[in-house]
């Protein structure tokens, strides 16, 4: 595709049957646009469409015009069919949609063909076709071929006869509701279908520069017209004059198409352009004007463009005068053209300025590109280092009048070329704007100072009126941006220190503050829950470590005092029972010995019954140490008397 139709603004347009009025669609942002606009400037102005016809959303598109009469009050309309599977009846005049005819399905509308302003024929993407009659506008029939698929236009020759066409072309007869004839085909799909006369048919496909002429009754081909390039449009008065664009913007005329040349022996069917046409801006040939429609009637040509990309003009010239000899004719279109005496650009023209503002000097590019949202997103990520590395330094005081006078002076140049942090007054004066002209980006880069003493002078300079703002800003960030309370409680923190004697002093500050006050309050709830909770996860972990741990840790302690005295081991202390009666133990070393052997029976008695339940093992403990306690005392008062 050249770079003239790549960057053709126009996406389908069509002339009323008259030649009048040209209705064309175009794309404003990311809806489509219809518009209509007069020929000629003799016409009534009136029907010069100023507000143009939008579509309801971004995902409908225009698929076909066409041009007609209403047969109820011949009311001139244009018929717009929709890929949602809807055809809206659109009148210029009223500039609004006068009737929605509906298919009954979601399927896009590929092609649309009224007949005699009575009937509106339609296909769409699932290949059925559709009559709707204009005076009720009620579904009339609905059908389907199994032989005609991926159809992509639509003609009606007759009450009895239709033309298809795909890749072919197919003759139906709408009572047989049948194919009757199928034509020579294309290789890509027909875009341009039209009848010439009761007799023959033209048809051109998609990215082909080739014409074909067919019989229709006896499906030959009667002449192919060649052009110098793809052909994308097509107008014709009858079948003596054939006009076409290209894709480039130029214009070819055919004169008398289906006389082919016989001065040969063998006729030759192919023909080429009798006449071309090229728009010059202002005499220079680098800059071709590409024409965007055409309409020919008998021998008055009028040739459609735009200037500055977005406004149609329209230019009117007689194609009989160009003679055979000079096929090639460059017209130059001045930029005074004849209905330039209104002002046609989009915005007006400033006297004052220096140049008038062009459309077409500005450069779209798809919605995906992302290279300059990438660009700013390094510059901030750069400015951001750059000030983090700044806050960590320690040169925030204020620069003194004796540093400016060194300054100046180009003294201590080298110790002052080091660049410094930001200083109190300065990240003040940002902080005040931002408050004030509720800038919040701005202001996040204030908020992205970790430095505490640097917050502290800040809000120390802040006024207090302003106090009260930033206390709301910073609990709609702390609600928000839960990981960012640590850093903001910060500025909470010197606000209310700072500004505490203002802020009480002003009424209802409750509600002023409420953002605040409920983001607090919500906080503070939690903090006897998070109590309560590290209360119970600890004696739950002091329960889990003590079963766990074996016994001799538990209770090595206990019972190492328990067996243990003064040092000596339980092997120390034997009770010998044949010392003891035949009184060879002494005074002194029998009250300790008494002493050790009541202590040690009751361990070993312990020992021995650490197997038992402990009922018996307490009743077992107390009988022998009562047992033992008699006996002693008896043995003792006999040694005093044997003494």
């Amino acid at each position: 595709m050249s770079i003239a139709a790549a960057v053709n603004p126009v996406i389908l347009s069509s002339y009323d049957p008259r030649g009048q009025y040209l209705c064309y669609v175009s794309t404003a942002l990311d809806k489509q646009r219809i518009s209509v606009e007069p020929v000629s400037k003799t016409q009534n102005d009136s029907f010069l469409n100023e507000n143009s016809l939008f579509l309801d959303s971004s995902s409908l598109k225009v698929t076909s015009l066409k041009w007609s009469f209403l047969s109820s009050n011949e009311t001139l309309c244009v018929f717009i069919a929709l890929n949602n599977g809807e055809i809206w009846l659109y009148s210029p005049l009223a500039n609004e949609v006068i009737i929605k005819i509906n298919t009954g399905n979601s399927y896009e509308i590929k092609d649309l063909c009224i007949f005699e302003n009575k009937h509106l024929w339609c296909i769409d993407s699932n290949d059925y076709i559709y009559q709707f009659n204009l005076t009720d506008f009620q579904l009339i029939t609905k059908l389907k071929l199994d032989e005609c698929v991926q159809l992509s236009k639509i003609v009606v020759l007759s009450e009895t006869k239709l033309l298809l066409a795909s890749h072919q072309i197919f003759l139906i007869d709408i009572t047989k509701k049948e194919c009757t004839m199928t034509y020579p085909g294309h290789v890509s799909p027909v875009t341009i279908l039209k009848p010439l006369n009761n007799e023959c048919f033209i048809s051109g496909a998609q990215n082909d520069r080739f014409l074909n002429i067919y019989d229709l009754n006896k499906g030959s081909t009667k002449s192919v017209l060649v052009a110098q390039s793809n052909i994308v449009k097509i107008s014709n008065d009858s079948e003596n004059t054939i006009g076409i664009i290209t894709e480039e913007g130029n214009f070819e005329l055919f004169v008398d198409p289906l006389i082919n040349n016989t001065n040969k022996r063998r006729a030759m069917k192919s023909k080429q352009a009798s006449r071309r046409l090229k728009l010059l801006q202002n005499g220079m040939t680098n800059t071709p004007i590409p024409i965007i429609d055409i309409y020919i009637k008998q021998d008055i040509l009028n040739v459609m463009y735009l200037q500055n990309v977005t406004i149609p003009f329209f230019h009117q010239l007689s194609w009989k005068k160009w003679t055979e000899t000079n096929n090639e004719v460059s017209l130059d279109i001045s930029s005074k053209s004849f209905n330039q005496s209104k002002d046609r650009t989009l915005y007006g023209q400033d006297v004052a300025s220096v140049a008038i503002y062009k459309e077409g000097n500005v450069s779209v590019t798809a919605g995906n590109n992302f290279k300059h949202i990438e660009d700013l997103i390094k510059d901030w990520e750069q400015e951001t280092t750059e000030n983090e590395r700044l806050n960590e330094t320690d040169d925030t005081a204020i620069e003194s009048l004796a540093d400016k006078v060194m300054a100046i002076s180009g003294g201590d140049a080298g110790k002052k070329s080091k660049k410094k942090g930001p200083i109190t007054g300065t990240v003040t004066v940002i902080l005040s704007q931002a408050l004030q002209s509720n800038d919040h980006s701005l202001l996040e880069n204030v908020l992205n100072n970790r430095d505490e003493r640097i917050i502290r002078d800040t809000i120390m300079r802040l006024r207090p009126n302003l106090s009260v703002i930033l206390l709301e800003r910073l609990a709609e960030r702390i609600a928000r941006q839960t990981h960012r309370q640590g850093a903001l409680n910060v500025w909470v923190k010197w606000c209310l220190i700072i500004h505490g004697g203002y802020l009480v002093s002003i009424p209802n500050l409750l509600k002023t503050l409420s953002s605040l006050h409920s983001t607090l309050r919500n906080r503070g709830n939690l903090l006897n829950r998070l109590l309560a909770l590290e209360t119970r996860l600890d004696i739950t972990l002091n329960k889990l470590k003590m079963n766990n741990a074996p016994d001799d840790v538990l209770y090595g302690d206990d019972e190492e005092e328990f067996t243990l005295d003064d040092g000596e081991d339980e092997d120390d202390v034997e009770y010998n029972e044949e010392l003891d009666d035949a009184g060879l133990i002494e005074d002194g070393e029998e009250g300790e010995s008494d002493d050790e052997e009541e202590y040690t029976d009751n361990s070993e008695d312990e020992d021995e019954e650490g197997t038992k339940n402990s009922s018996r093992n307490e009743k077992t403990f107390q009988k022998k140490s009562t047992d033992s306690d008699v006996e002693d005392d008896e043995e003792g008062y006999s040694d005093v008397e044997m003494s």
